[in-house]
């Protein structure tokens, strides 16, 4: 009997037993900014960091936060900027050097500090910088800038007002092709001059343009004509440029086909001698090259 109720008991205890580790309790700590940067804009330094909105478990973090910014141990309280996950600001310098750190807060708990980043004044000479210069070319816009010995940082934006601390694209020479564009939108660019490592100058004059094609393609190249009897079939080689859609196929001067072809080659059922045909190559924008003639031999 005793043996029974010791084997039942033992039965129930192997039964309730820890099937696997429990779960950790989830983190409502806000991850740190891993880094903070700092430059010298102007006579200003401009501080800026990265940062997703994430708990030390990785878990995304679903109620609001704010960052506490620190300026040599004492809190400050700078407007802050951001677009996606950059955030930025401009302070003013003091006559030491200026050293930062972020810590990021939530209702419920703070980050651990950010790395401290500093900063001394550096003493620059005012420079008026004039706007870019745009002009479009084919795939890209072309950036005039000016003809100084210092690399221009090219700054790319979406609208006349809009501002960002760090530089789309780098250049030293006086003109830059951005062929990272798309057809009917608007961009809008301004530069600033590196001075010195981590110093520039204040930004130019932001101009902006549409982007927009109005080059035309390429025309068919080598076409040639095979006659039997009154079917002609026209045949060439496409055209160079990446952007054809199509083309439009014309017979003694009028338009066979309203949609452009796909192919390389037409047959005309209705040939007579002496009928002379052009080939034209049709880009995405609606633009039209040069046509290609083809004819027969006489």
């Amino acid at each position: 009997m005793v043996f029974r109720l010791l084997l039942t008991l033992t039965l129930i205890i192997s039964a309730c037993g820890v099937k696997g580790n429990p779960k950790p309790p989830p983190s409502f700590t806000p991850s740190p900014v891993e880094n903070v940067y700092v430059k010298q804009y102007g006579n200003n330094p401009l501080v800026y960091f990265y940062y997703d909105k994430k708990y030390t478990d990785s878990n995304p973090i679903k109620e609001d936060i704010y960052f506490v910014i620190y300026k040599n141990e004492k809190r400050i309280n700078p407007q802050i900027l951001s677009k996606e996950n950059l955030y930025w600001f401009i302070d003013t310098f003091e006559k030491k050097e200026s050293c930062y750190k972020v810590v990021v807060k939530t209702k419920r708990r703070e980050s651990l500090p950010s790395k401290v980043v500093c900063i001394s004044k550096k003493e620059i000479s005012s420079l008026q910088l004039n706007p870019p210069k745009l002009e479009l070319v084919e795939d890209a816009v072309e950036i005039y800038l000016p003809a100084v010995n210092y690399t221009k940082n090219i700054y790319k934006v979406y609208s006349k007002e809009e501002f960002i601390p760090i530089a789309s694209y780098t250049a030293d020479s006086e003109k830059f092709t951005d062929q990272n564009v798309e057809l009917d939108k608007e961009y809008c660019y301004y530069y600033t001059l590196s001075l010195a490592n981590s110093v520039e100058t204040e930004k130019s004059p932001t101009v902006c343009t549409v982007f927009k094609d109005i080059f035309p393609p390429k025309p068919p190249q080598r076409g040639k004509i095979i006659v039997e009897e009154n079917q002609a079939t026209l045949i060439w080689e496409e055209s160079e440029s990446k952007d054809v859609v199509g083309y439009l196929i014309y017979k003694n001067g009028n338009l066979l086909n309203q949609i452009p072809l796909k192919t390389y080659y037409f047959i005309d059922k209705s040939y007579k001698k002496g009928d002379t045909y052009k080939v034209i190559a049709v880009d995405k924008a609606n633009n039209k090259s040069l046509p290609l003639e083809i004819k027969e031999d006489e």
